[in-house]
């Protein structure tokens, strides 16, 4: 059983890590090749990263606790109306951040509501590189967690350990466990879609044979209407018979003789 405790700010540019058991501080720095504007480019690098901090500074397993700094969260807070929906308002603002995965935490008031939300593969990918060695991540929790004393420091001072430390276990119910939801218009589409083909329409069964029917009953139809055209047609106009015309007695030309003409004159 792990009984070292851990410490894990993350910021902007890298996080700090103190452990109880050694009462010290180390510095990561996030290398643009492994991570980029919070995103994770290369989680077998993040991993192997991770593993050769943990063993040049010497860290021996310990239960984690991520404090991830307020400058880096994306935050709103959403005014209390009889119109309020927070499914959808909640939906409209994550699909807003410039992750493909968020994990977020809902802040319930009196008059409003505030929604915070972090990358989900940035701290899944700590998690995963963290736990391949040995040690156990119990939450992330957002900086304002610590209260108004600490929300504005940059950095892990003593102050800000001792406090952690002393409320490890209280601090870990207050953490980012919500993943981003669906739409209700599109799940509750969705779930019309399901139901309306888990469910037949009580006309399916019987669609097959009427169409069968219709289909015989028409060909029977069109084949009847051929067979009295083409029988109508038969009888009205028979093959008509060769007459054959009697010949025609031509008359026998008759051959006239022409006069021999007597001279006019004779020359003199």
């Amino acid at each position: 059983m792990i009984k070292n405790k851990a410490i894990v700010f993350i910021k902007k540019d890298g996080f700090e890590y103190h452990d109880s058991a050694q009462s010290k501080s180390v510095n990561f720095i996030f290398q643009p090749n492994i991570i980029q504007d919070l995103e994770v480019i290369d989680k077998d690098q993040l991993k192997l990263a991770v593993k050769s901090f943990v063993e040049a500074n010497k860290l021996a397993p310990a239960n984690i606790l991520y404090i991830i700094a307020d400058s880096i969260i994306f935050e709103k807070t959403f005014a209390l109306t009889a119109e309020t929906n927070k499914d959808i308002e909640i939906q409209k603002f994550l699909e807003n951040i410039p992750f493909e995965y968020v994990i977020y935490k809902l802040i319930d008031g009196q008059k409003d509501y505030k929604v915070l939300a972090i990358n989900k593969e940035l701290y899944g990918g700590f998690k995963l590189s963290f736990e391949s060695v040995g040690f156990k991540v119990l939450g992330i929790i957002p900086q304002s967690s610590l209260g108004e004393l600490y929300r504005n420091n940059q950095s892990l001072n003593s102050d800000i350990v001792k406090y952690v430390l002393s409320r490890f276990e209280l601090l870990q119910k207050q953490g980012f466990t919500q993943e981003e939801i669906k739409s209700t218009t599109q799940s509750s589409d969705n779930e019309d879609l399901i139901n309306a083909k888990k469910t037949p329409s009580p006309l399916n069964k019987y669609r097959l044979p009427l169409l069968l029917s219709l289909f015989v009953i028409v060909a029977s139809i069109l084949s009847f209407a051929v067979y009295i055209r083409y029988t109508q047609k038969s009888k009205a106009s028979p093959v008509p018979s060769t007459i054959l015309a009697p010949p025609i007695a031509s008359p026998t030309p008759t051959i006239q003789e022409t006069p021999s003409s007597t001279p006019s004159a004779s020359p003199t």
